[in-house]
């Protein structure tokens, strides 16, 4: 009387390991036998990417695999299908894909997915970005952590939010994730917010994040914080910059500085020449190359970002002090980045660091031999991130009493680190 479901991974997309018609054969002998479901997933470790899929995968890539599985036997099937989406798991039910949907990661990043889903309110759902933070910080035996969903493994510590704001007014400087997670917070505790915003539009970096390819889903989540700061009715002041003069004319109970850092220019000959930019101007379009040959000064996510934003238009090379690129992505992000840059016919030169620029050229030193070597290159991108910014937090801090930094203004981090350190800090401002 014990209702049993049995998981099985319908192809395991390795040579030699089970296919779908293996599967379909195991399906019909668990329905003989009394099992009452079937829960469809795919894959194994040796092929991780299948399993728990980055963001290069679509939703419901393999819909097919629960579809001829549900075609073949009578019990109900549930299956697993990368879905970010109500709508989509909507569909596949249509569809008759599968009798029910499973979703995991999506839990992880908003618990309320199935509530928000079922109140039709999709904007304010905080949907995976496929981003694999969780497996990464998993992996290292730490409780799990989400990129977009600073509470996750921490939910008893913040169970209860103490509303004693009463309505005492906060600024907050720059509309990042960190700015906006930090006004979030803020606001759920009784403060008026007012968030400053020097640009027309809110996001901060993660406006850069999402110009490389597949990377959409960065762009819903800078929607879904819209969404919240609105819900909250916070009050965003955009093309505004939020300079201490403006401040004090809101007389505030304090000032939480979330304005981002300063791009890292490294202090060598030649990097004010006119061939050489920022990938902050190549991702949002200042600056547009076709047909040349360049070089990316920085083998991190953005660098690796952006060559595959230059790749295929140009030819490119990602010049990388350290021994390998992209460390920070977690292993099968990082391997699907890197087959993209070969497809794209990437170089990648590790051990290499950049020691002048030219008009027609660099000249890069191997870090291993301390050979020099001069590279042909017509355009130079510079992509080796952020560092603090100290000297606006000072600024502050002689007008203020109460003054506190996030981010990178504080701490240069990925968005997990913003949003936790931003969602901390308004959580005992």
């Amino acid at each position: 009387n014990y209702p049993i479901s049995v998981r099985i991974s319908a192809d395991e997309f390795l040579e030699g390991g089970l296919k779908l018609e293996d599967t379909v054969r195991i399906a019909r002998y668990l329905e003989s036998i009394g099992v009452h479901a079937i829960n469809v997933s795919c894959g194994m470790y040796e092929s991780g990417w299948s399993i728990i899929e980055p963001y290069f995968l679509d939703e419901g890539w393999k819909k097919h695999l629960a579809k001829t599985i549900k075609a073949s036997v009578k019990i109900p099937v549930i299956a697993v299908n990368n879905i970010k989406h109500p709508a989509v798991a909507e569909a596949l039910l249509e569809e008759g894909v599968s009798d029910f949907v499973g979703i995991g990661r999506g839990h992880l990043a908003d618990p309320q997915w199935g509530n928000k889903a079922k109140q039709g309110q999709e904007a304010l759902l905080r949907k995976c970005i496929g981003c694999m933070y969780c497996f990464k910080i998993a992996n290292t035996g730490r409780a799990v952590q989400c990129n977009i969903n600073p509470e996750l493994g921490r939910e008893l510590q913040f169970a209860k939010i103490e509303k004693d704001g009463v309505g005492r007014t906060v600024a907050v400087i720059g509309g990042g994730p960190g700015g906006m997670e930090t006004s979030l917070m803020l606001a759920k505790r009784g403060y008026k917010v007012v968030l400053f915003e020097k640009c027309g539009q809110l996001g901060g970096s993660m406006n850069l994040a999402d110009k490389p390819p597949r990377k959409d889903l960065i762009q819903e989540f800078i929607e879904t914080q819209k969404a919240e700061l609105e819900d909250w009715g916070i009050e965003v002041r955009l093309n505004t910059e939020g300079t201490v003069e403006a401040v004090k004319a809101l007389n505030p109970y304090g000032v939480i500085i979330a304005a981002g850092g300063i791009p890292i220019c490294p202090n060598i000959p030649g990097i004010d020449n006119e061939n050489v930019y920022h990938a902050e101007d190549i991702l949002v379009g200042n600056v547009k190359l076709e047909g040349r040959n360049v070089a990316v000064i920085g083998g991190g996510v953005t660098g690796l970002e952006t060559a595959e934003f230059l790749g295929g238009k140009n030819k490119v090379a990602v010049v990388e002090m350290m021994a390998e690129v992209g460390t920070a992505l977690y292993p099968s992000v990082r391997g699907m980045l890197l087959k993209r840059l070969g497809e794209l016919g990437v170089e990648l030169l590790t051990n290499t660091t950049l020691a002048a620029i030219k008009a027609d050229s660099v000249e890069l030193l191997d870090s291993v031999s301390a050979f020099k070597r001069v590279r042909p290159v017509d355009a130079v991108v510079i992509a080796i991130g952020v560092c603090p910014n100290p000297a606006l937090v000072e600024e502050f801090e002689a007008a203020f009493d109460k003054v506190t930094a996030v981010g990178d203004t504080h701490k240069p981090g990925v968005i997990a680190d913003a949003l936790r350190e931003g969602h901390d800090k308004a959580f005992v401002f």
